[in-house]
């Protein structure tokens, strides 16, 4: 029996042991086959668009000869083997890649981070390193060595970046025992980043806040750390340092709200000084949330007065202005850009916009325009050039500046676009807007030739030589200033071909209105178009259909304005049934005021081929519908939108496409441009912009592989 018991162990042991071998070799072939997946998926990914021959040499370099190499060295970090580390670089680029949360351009310089990690971890600190890789790339490569003790120092690191990107985030880590040797500065960087924070700590008590900022010698945070968050905090608070160093008094500044523009003028005038000063820590002083609070003091005094009066006389709608200096005009224009914000409360009206800029040069042209920048140590100019730019205004600016100065700065801006603090989307974003800025100043000979030369110095730096992405977006800017032609074409743009618009022999289009006078005077010019010989109108209570009697099926379905459920609920109600009857929106048309337009946006979708932003200021937000589908055609106005242009356009647009007519929008504009006769209409449609001149969307769509 002993005997047998022993066999019977001996059987269960072996089977086991080959149990648990030929799990091994599964294991081992699936993971094999997992790397082979995820690199062979990658890419495929990264060479669905041919780029250049130096990037596919890169590619093949990196994902045959050096993976290939590391695997053979048998290499490992912190024990684990290189090839499952490499198995998650791979699947952590084609996901963010299919996020588009990475650009493709910058996976070449992402991979020589990799390698250059391997090559200084155990031999120096990485903290260099990873402070100088821009955060995009940081945090896929925290990803990629997660748990291990390298993706741990590399969380760190990136953890001090995040807080400093955004100091909310420093409440609760400052306390962390890796974050100690940074205290000092994180409590700097709360103090002057998010103010309210650190004072909510203080007035709770909060032993650890107390300490440390009774050690500080700083005197930005002890001017802020003696702020009261009460019913004058908001106010208060741009004068902490002046009331620190008794400048002015709390008293005092209550007593200036209740004038607005006394107070708004003593704002603007503190923040300049601020900004102005020599001394490194008055310069930094509270300067984003100064920003924040100019947008939301402006509007509380301004704005939102000015917007109320919309419809009113220019001598009505303005008389809350009519007094304000230069300085304070210029601070108007920085705060009032024509955000997407629902109910539009917080931005100026692009007609609002355009009044203000008008009377902020006439105002600033007594003195000189270059001294008003100078006086002002060209504050917020980044923030005013991109503001201006979505109207159009740039070259209206810099005619009235020194061409030598427009360089300089300029030259200082596009210096800054590889900023390893930003996002690849924001760099890409702020590209476009340059690109947009430099066509349109592209004929000014002495900055054309200036930043040129600026731009080879840049391309020339050692720290860009091994970046792809980069070494494309210069030279990208220096073909929009040498007015190269290709810009000019791109037939995604061109020409709007009817197949696009068409699924399952179907074109349908959504049309949003909204609940005021605007938009039901809108409703009904635009239905009266319709001629009842060529569409069949069909009402559905808060939403209408119109459905072409022949020629191309196509589907109009347009929301009531002013029905008892409200705009939003129409809207949803007419696309739910949309997707219900198994249809597909291709074609969007937003029709009414700016401050509309986010709800508009968040309701298309990426089955979008074609979309109209009839409303006033719609091209600022081109760049928002491009991210939905690099190729939609987009119709926005820089102006003022109209339905003395709405109407006739689109009723073209449409029958084009029920007659089965490719549309070409130039032969469209040419025949537009000849149609408008009176001053009225040749005025608003010269600000309409139609699909194929959108050169910033041109600029990304070739630089950047989209």
């Amino acid at each position: 029996m002993p005997k047998r018991s022993s066999n019977k162990t001996f059987i269960s042991s072996t089977v086991l042991l080959v149990f648990l071998m030929l799990q091994l070799a599964s294991f081992t072939a699936n993971s094999q086959d997992r790397y082979a997946y995820s690199k062979a998926r990658l890419i495929k990914n990264l060479k669905t668009r041919y780029i250049d021959k130096a990037y596919t040499q890169n590619i093949d370099r990196f994902y045959s000869t050096t993976c290939d190499s590391l695997i053979k060295k048998k290499v490992t970090i912190d024990k684990k083997p290189i090839k499952d580390i490499l198995t998650r670089l791979f699947d952590i680029c084609d996901n963010k890649l299919n996020a588009k949360a990475v650009n493709s351009l910058r996976i070449p310089s992402l991979n020589q981070d990799f390698i250059t990690t391997l090559k200084t971890y155990n031999k120096a600190s990485i903290a260099n390193l990873y402070r100088n890789i821009n955060i995009t790339k940081s945090n896929m490569l925290q990803y990629v060595f997660e748990g291990l003790p390298l993706g741990d120092s590399i969380k760190t690191i990136n953890g001090l970046r995040d807080m400093f990107r955004d100091p909310y985030y420093i409440s609760s880590n400052i306390k962390l025992l890796q974050y100690a040797v940074y205290r000092d500065t994180l409590l700097y960087a709360l103090a002057n980043g998010a103010p309210n924070i650190l004072l909510k700590k203080l007035a709770d008590q909060d032993t650890f806040y107390t300490r440390i900022v009774a050690n500080s010698k700083s005197t930005s945070i002890k001017a802020i750390s003696q702020m009261k968050m009460d019913e004058f905090y908001d106010r208060a608070l741009p004068f902490s340092l002046a009331i620190y160093e008794n400048r002015i008094t709390a008293d005092s500044i209550k007593k200036l709200t209740l004038v607005p523009a006394d107070y708004y003028h003593a704002f603007v005038n503190e923040a300049i000084r601020l900004y102005t000063s020599t001394d490194a820590e008055t310069h930094s002083f509270l300067k984003q949330p100064i920003a924040e609070l100019n947008k939301k003091i402006a509007n509380h005094y301004f704005i939102k007065a000015i917007n109320d009066l919309h419809e009113s006389p220019d001598n009505v709608r303005f008389v809350s202005i009519n007094t304000l200096p230069v300085n304070d005009l210029y601070f108007l224009l920085v705060a009032g850009r024509n955000e997407l914000v629902i109910g539009g409360s917080d931005a100026l009206y692009t007609s609002s916009f355009m009044y203000v800029f008008k009377k902020f040069l006439k105002e600033a042209d007594k003195e000189g325009l270059d001294k008003f920048f100078n006086d002002i140590g060209y504050y917020g100019f980044d923030e005013f050039i991109s503001n201006i730019s979505d109207y159009g205004l740039v070259d209206e600016l810099v005619n009235n500046l020194n061409e030598g100065k427009v360089s300089q700065l300029f030259g200082k801006y596009l210096a800054s676009l590889p900023n390893k603090q930003l996002t690849d989307n924001e760099i890409i974003l702020n590209a476009m807007t340059m690109a947009e800025v430099l066509y349109e100043i592209r004929h000014h000979e002495m900055i054309k030739n200036s930043l040129i030369t600026e731009i080879d110095k840049i391309q020339k730096l050692p720290r860009l030589q091994n970046y792809l992405m980069y070494q494309r977006m210069y030279s990208g800017f220096k073909d929009i200033l040498l007015d190269k032609n290709e810009y000019e074409s791109d037939n995604s743009y061109d020409v709007l071909q009817i197949q696009r618009l068409q699924r399952q022999d179907n074109i349908v289009q959504a049309c949003f209105y909204y609940d005021d006078d605007d938009a039901a005077s809108s409703f009904s010019s635009s239905t009266a178009t319709y001629d009842g010989k060529l569409w069949e109108k069909k009402d559905l209570g808060n939403y209408i259909v119109f459905n072409s009697r022949s020629g191309n099926k196509m589907r109009v379905y347009m929301n009531k304005p002013n029905t008892r459920q409200g705009s939003d609920s129409s809207q949803n109600e007419m696309l739910i049934a949309i997707e219900q009857e198994g249809y597909e929106v291709t074609s969007f048309i937003h029709r009414g005021h700016s401050y509309h337009l986010m709800q508009s946006l968040r309701k298309m979708t990426a089955s979008s081929q074609f979309v109209f932003l009839g409303s006033c200021g719609g091209y600022s937000q081109v760049l928002k519908v491009f991210e939905l589908n690099p190729d939609v055609n987009i119709i926005a106005t820089r102006s003022v939108g109209s339905k003395l242009i709405n109407d006739p356009l689109l009723d073209k647009i449409n029958m084009e496409m029920v007659n089965n007519k490719d549309i070409n929008w130039d032969v469209l504009w040419k025949e537009f441009d000849t149609k408008f006769q009176s001053k009225q209409t040749k005025d608003l449609f010269s600000a309409y912009i139609p699909p194929n001149k959108y050169i910033g969307v041109k600029f990304i769509r070739k630089v950047f592989n989209y």
